[in-house]
């Protein structure tokens, strides 16, 4: 897990989407703890660039009636192309909108989630 934890990248979208759900649900001090791992380097920044952001709006438009928002619809983008493993417990939203070619590999399996927290 520790090796997993060194090679992710996380796209700026989902910086500040964390940052703020941190700050609502948890605290200051946890957003401040998260923005400092991602300024160590202990995660990989995808900055935003025009094409990321491109495809991520084609993605949010395409599955319109899902209301992804730019953040999920940016870790798409930027796993598309690579066939990037995605961490997420957005079971919902990642296999209700398909790549083009295929399946997400989530990282996350949605039973043994369920399991862990008690439900389904």
């Amino acid at each position: 897990m520790t090796r997993l934890g060194r090679d992710l990248i996380v796209p700026e979208a989902v910086i500040v989407e964390v940052d703020q759900l941190l700050r609502s649900r948890v605290g200051a001090h946890a957003a401040r703890l998260f923005l400092g791992a991602m300024v160590a380097g202990d995660h990989r920044v995808a900055f935003s660039s025009v094409a990321l952001l491109k495809r991520a709006t084609e993605i949010d438009a395409r599955f319109a009636d899902l209301g992804l928002g730019l953040a999920d619809a940016s870790v798409m983008a930027l796993a598309e192309p690579r066939n990037h493993p995605i961490l997420t417990f957005d079971f919902e939203h990642f296999r209700a909108a398909p790549p083009r070619n295929g399946y997400w590999r989530l990282l996350i399996d949605e039973s043994r989630y369920a399991q862990a927290i008690g439900g389904r």
